[in-house]
């Protein structure tokens, strides 16, 4: 009997791990591609990368979307440092979606002023029509360090 329900648990299970992907080599490409383009205030990749329908979740609660999102990253009055992301995950739910998150130290200057700002974050991407793109994201205010 146990050696039965056995069979059945791996012939059940096996279908859901040939669907998630055995690394995220992929899924680890598309994040440095999205963070490089906000830290380079990349336009192009931005419009490319950020689904139609996005939705951005600020640490204020406020939503955003796509057009928010790209503004706030290509405005010239806005300076960006490279910046620091520690404890990264990439979780793969099915083999077209990724969450990408991290613990983020942002600092630049906006309009001649210094800021730092220290959150939490989480990004799904949802492959369709074959690219990775940025579906949502959301972001937590940590207090500054």
């Amino acid at each position: 009997m146990n050696a039965r329900y056995l069979a059945l648990t791996l012939m059940i299970a096996a279908p859901a791990a040939a669907q998630t992907p055995p690394d995220n080599v992929e899924i680890r490409a598309a994040a440095q591609a999205f963070d490089d383009a906000q830290l380079h205030g990349d336009r192009a990749v931005l419009e490319r990368m950020l689904a139609p329908d996005y939705l951005l979740v600020h640490g204020s609660g406020r939503i955003g979307d796509k057009k928010d999102f790209i503004d706030g990253f290509t405005d010239p009055n806005a300076h960006l440092e490279p910046f620091d992301i520690s404890d990264r995950l990439f979780i793969r739910p099915s083999p077209d979606t990724a969450i990408v998150g991290g613990e983020a130290w942002v600092h630049g200057t906006d309009h001649g002023k210094p800021f730092k700002q220290h959150f939490r974050y989480s990004d799904t991407f949802a492959r369709r029509n074959s690219q990775w793109m940025v579906v949502y994201t959301q972001v937590t205010p940590l207090p500054a360090q």
